[in-house]
């Protein structure tokens, strides 16, 4: 598979030719300074006309830093350092509210400078009519004058006014910028006040809402009998004293009840008495057992002496029963005791818990009163907390009153400016300078070069009349030099000598689509140049003409040459043959195919003019262009020579170029004489002549006969 071309650059036509656009300027030079004279003019008469404006600017700085006196914050804060913030403060010098109160203190409104003072504009006022719109007109006139800019992105702003008087232009561009630093302070003096007043009225409702909320507290405390910690008398205390003291009563209890075990354990014998004196200390119980003792010792030291029958014995023995009988009761009489004990023990112990148990009782229902309890004191904590928040901040915005700053600060002054800022000469009269030759140019180039009369191809040929001169005194008048078509050098043919077309074409395509050949020769790159140069724009298909003087040879090599070329550059070709003598071909009235020897969609017609009047057939060259349209970039007619059958001039008056293929034996001025002839000398320019060299001597039968030409093209399409 064949690669596509790669066209050297280098080599290729220039898009835009300077030598065709400096002649079109040079040709139309006349208007071109007309036009730029005139724009000339017309900035000498405004420089004339226009009075001078003068602009002052007074630049301000948009401090982010806060200043402060105190601690206190700013009811209102600062304007900070948020780049979109600073952009802001744009807007608002320019806003009407701020440009109007400038407007109303300078006493603007009177001012001739922006103040109507036509005619009209005093009838008005007489009647009292339009003192509105004028006011609105003058303050819009004045505002349109103000600019505000801000410096890159930094924090400082420059104010500007434009005034035909530069003393009054800086003045109210230094008022601007006061009165918005004054404003910013006086917002901030407003909002203090204001705030001031909030405050004030709400610590009346405060001071109110606290004590309310304080007395509902001890009203619950009374109501439900709490006592403050502090007095010793809460539950919790109480239960911790209940509680002790039931721990003691029941130890008390504990031991009751043990020393009456105890005592029950004893029993009535003289040692039981013993331990129940140790147990419950008796002054009686302790006297009957030493007297007891007593006498049980004399009576065992009687009976050794007297025997068991002597009366003391008996005696003794008596006072042993009732000292029994005594300890018996004591012994009694001790353990009633600490059974009483014992019982008042346990007695108490149920009174203390039965308390213990209602103060309990009590302290849970205390407990929920607690809570609410809770609850309303942090209420009032609450409301004392935001009245103490509410009497701090009354007192500091009310001593911040008089003490705020202001974060713009004045960084320049304006003054009255010494040059104008408008108009200004030099560069008025330059650039009018300038975009009236552009302009001129444009115009010159839109309008194209100037046409030369030319003659038409089918117009008879008038012949100008010789002035008369005097043979006597003048030689004879020469003719004038016949003008000669363009010459596109000479074209060798890389087939074999002596070679017919075909041949010659399948050498031409072998050459120029050689593998590994990817840019065109040189001089076939030359030629189609030269070309493109000759041509005009205008929209697809561009129509060249392909003819010799005398044979069909080299305008078919020169055709061939060129379509091979243009379709190795990617460029879409239509190949039309055209001849009365192809007319009994087979391939006329076939349509479009591909030809054998070029590889190009050709296509083959009989004549130039449609079958009729009003008739366009597609088999005619009329027909073949309006059907080719857009799809093809170039179409290349190979007409018959001059002195074939089958020429017709319409060909080459819808032709964008003439090509004449001559041979080695050929001159241009042949071609030229001959092109004067049939169309005229003005024509010659749409023309060019390419001198077609095969590789050595043609032979004569090279020249192919009308009859060799239908059987090259039979041939051609059976291969195709």
């Amino acid at each position: 598979m064949m690669k596509p071309a790669r066209i050297d650059e280098r080599t290729l036509p220039p898009l835009f030719d300077i030598g065709a656009v400096w002649a079109i300027l040079w040709a139309r030079r006349l208007m071109v300074l007309a036009i730029a004279g005139a724009a000339l003019l017309l900035a000498l008469s405004y420089l004339a006309v226009t009075k001078p404006s003068y602009t002052a600017t007074a630049s301000i700085l948009i401090d982010p830093r806060d200043t402060r006196a105190t601690n206190f914050n700013n009811v209102l804060p600062g304007i900070g350092s948020d780049s979109a913030a600073i952009a802001s403060q744009v807007f608002v010098i320019q806003s009407p509210d701020l440009l109007g109160a400038v407007f109303k203190n300078q006493k603007l409104g009177s001012d001739p400078e922006f103040a109507g003072v036509g005619p009209m504009s005093r009838l008005l006022s007489l009647f009292g009519a339009g003192a509105t719109s004028a006011q609105d007109t003058a303050f819009k006139r004045f505002q349109s004058k103000v600019s505000v800019e801000r410096e890159g992105l930094t924090y400082v702003i420059n104010v500007s006014f434009t005034s035909p008087s530069p003393e009054k232009a800086a003045r109210i561009a230094n008022a601007i910028v006061d009165q918005y630093r004054a404003g910013l302070v006086g917002e901030r003096e407003t909002a203090n006040s204001d705030v001031n007043t909030l405050l004030t009225d709400r610590i009346s409702g405060l001071q109110k809402d606290v004590s309310d909320a304080e007395r509902a507290v001890e009203d619950f405390k009374a109501k439900h009998n709490i006592v403050n910690s502090t007095d010793g008398g809460t539950l919790q205390s109480q239960l911790d004293q209940l509680t002790a003291q039931m721990i003691a009563a029941q130890g008390d209890a504990d031991q009751a009840k043990d020393r009456y075990n105890q005592a029950l354990a004893a029993g009535n014998s003289p040692a039981g008495l013993a331990k129940l004196a140790d147990i419950l200390t008796s002054t009686s119980a302790i006297k009957l057992r030493d007297d007891y003792n007593q006498r049980a010792t004399e009576l065992a030291s009687l009976q050794t002496m007297y025997g068991p029958r002597h009366p003391t014995i008996g005696r003794l023995q008596s006072e042993l029963e009732r000292l029994k009988r005594l300890m018996a009761a004591e012994a009694d009489r001790i353990r009633q005791q600490l059974k009483a004990n014992y019982d008042l023990a346990v007695q108490n112990v149920g009174k203390l818990q039965d308390k213990l148990e209602a103060l309990r009782q009590q302290s849970t229902n205390s407990n929920i009163a607690q809570v609410q309890l809770r609850q309303l004191e942090s209420k009032a904590q609450a409301a004392r907390a935001v009245l103490d928040d509410y009497l701090k901040r009354a007192q500091e915005t009310s001593q911040m009153q008089g003490v705020q700053t202001s974060e713009a600060r004045k960084i320049g002054v304006a003054s009255p400016p010494v040059q104008p800022t408008w108009p200004k000469p030099v560069l008025l009269l330059l650039v009018s300078a300038v975009l009236g030759l552009l302009a001129g140019c444009g115009l010159a180039l839109a309008l194209g070069p100037i046409p030369q009369p030319e003659e038409h191809p089918q117009a008879p040929k008038h012949v100008a009349p010789e002035p008369a001169v005097d043979r006597k005194d003048s030689a004879p008048a020469s003719p004038p030099p016949l003008p000669m078509p363009a010459n596109f050098g000479e074209y060798r043919l890389p087939g074999v000598a002596g070679g017919t077309a075909y041949s010659n074409i399948k050498a031409i395509r072998k050459q120029l689509f050689q593998t590994g050949n990817e840019t065109l020769s040189l001089d076939v790159l030359k030629i189609m140049r030269q070309m493109v140069l000759h041509l005009n724009d205008h929209g697809k298909p561009f129509v060249i003409l392909v003819s010799s003087i005398r044979s069909s040879f080299e305008a078919r090599i020169a055709g061939a040459m060129l379509g091979i070329g243009m379709q190795r550059a990617d460029q879409n070709v239509l190949m039309v043959e055209i001849g009365d003598h192809l007319s009994s071909s087979t391939t006329e009235g076939a349509g479009l195919f591909i030809d054998g020897a070029t590889g190009l969609q050709t296509v083959v017609c009989g004549s130039v003019a449609g079958k009729g009047p009003g008739v366009a057939d597609r088999n005619t060259f009329r027909g073949i262009l309006a059907e080719a349209g857009s799809a093809f970039d170039f179409v290349l007619v190979i007409a018959p020579s001059f002195n074939e059958n089958g020429w017709n001039p319409e060909l080459f008056a819808k032709a964008d170029l003439a090509l004449l293929a001559l041979g080695p034996s050929e001159q241009a001025s042949d071609a030229a004489k001959l092109l004067a002839q049939q169309f005229g000398a003005g024509q010659i320019g749409r023309s060019a002549t390419l001198v077609v060299a095969p590789d050595g001597v043609r032979p004569a039968g090279a020249v192919d006969s009308p009859r060799a030409a239908g059987e090259w093209r039979r041939s051609s399409a059976a291969r195709g």
